[in-house]
């Protein structure tokens, strides 16, 4: 693997599972910090209230106001070793199975509530 850059080639980046189901972004990524040693990616968050503070103020908000409306406490939030990454290309490919992802409920959610309401996203050619 060449040069990567982690905000351009990482962040926000389509991440696909094993059987290359798209499984979400890139959120938010964790450095370890050793010292003598340059920072190095040790993991991939993505979901729950990583995704909220991604998108930002208002998300939060209405994030925070649905637990608390819906009463719920998980937060859906899947961190992924950065050793399970396959390739990084144009999308994301790691060597691990959507189902085992604590995310992947809330993922799920939103495809079929909002992202498959966007024209084209369901690869509609219209």
């Amino acid at each position: 693997m060449g040069a990567v850059h982690l905000a351009h080639d990482v962040l926000d980046a389509q991440l696909v599972d094993q059987a290359q189901e798209k499984i979400g972004r890139v959120d938010v990524l964790l450095l370890e910090l050793e010292e003598g040693h340059p920072p190095r990616v040790a993991t991939i968050v993505i979901g729950g209230s990583a995704r909220a503070e991604r998108v930002g103020g208002w998300f939060v908000a209405l994030r925070r106001g649905l637990r608390v409306l819906l009463g719920r406490r998980e937060e859906h939030v899947s961190r992924i070793q950065f050793d399970k990454v396959r390739r990084i290309g144009d999308t994301i490919e790691l060597d691990v199975d959507e189902k085992s992802l604590e995310s992947e409920h809330l993922e799920r959610w939103l495809k079929e509530h909002f992202v498959c309401r966007i024209p084209g996203a369901r690869g509609d050619q219209k």
